[in-house]
């Protein structure tokens, strides 16, 4: 659940912003993502427990298959989660080091400083915004 949600943010930089700004971020640390900016061109769709891509099992099992990422027991939670391998980790890095991921890099650090949340909380955050909460089940969130 958290990766979803944490995709989503990373995805719709404006939804992002204006959880940030409502959970009192100042608006100093936003000045990287543009109110006016668009989501990427996958759209997620409206689903149980918020945002979700149908294409995640695919995305995951492809990154899981080619050794960039494992999977992980939560330890004292029921479930598992996933991690980077050490060859997937190399190739993250490789992709920070490029210019071209810059404006990512900036939505993720803001993720990481100020979104570093659990699953439900960061679901409950999502459903503070009318263009979630008010979707119903498989529609495209705008």
């Amino acid at each position: 659940m958290k990766l979803a949600k944490l995709d989503f943010l990373v995805r719709y930089p404006q939804h992002l912003r204006r959880i940030l700004q409502n959970h009192g971020v100042p608006d100093k640390d936003l000045q990287g993502l543009l109110a006016d900016d668009a989501p990427l061109d996958s759209r997620m769709m409206r689903y149980r427990y918020g945002p979700w891509d149908p294409s995640y099992f695919a995305v995951l099992g492809s990154l899981i298959g080619r050794g960039l990422v494992e999977v992980t027991p939560l330890g004292s939670a029921s479930g598992f989660g996933y991690r980077t391998t050490p060859i997937g980790a190399d190739l993250a890095a490789d992709l920070k080091a490029d210019a071209s991921f810059d404006t990512m890099q900036n939505r993720l650090a803001l993720l990481r400083r100020h979104l570093d949340k659990s699953g439900t909380t960061l679901k409950n955050y999502l459903y503070e915004l009318p263009e979630v909460s008010d979707t119903n089940w498989r529609e495209d969130i705008e």
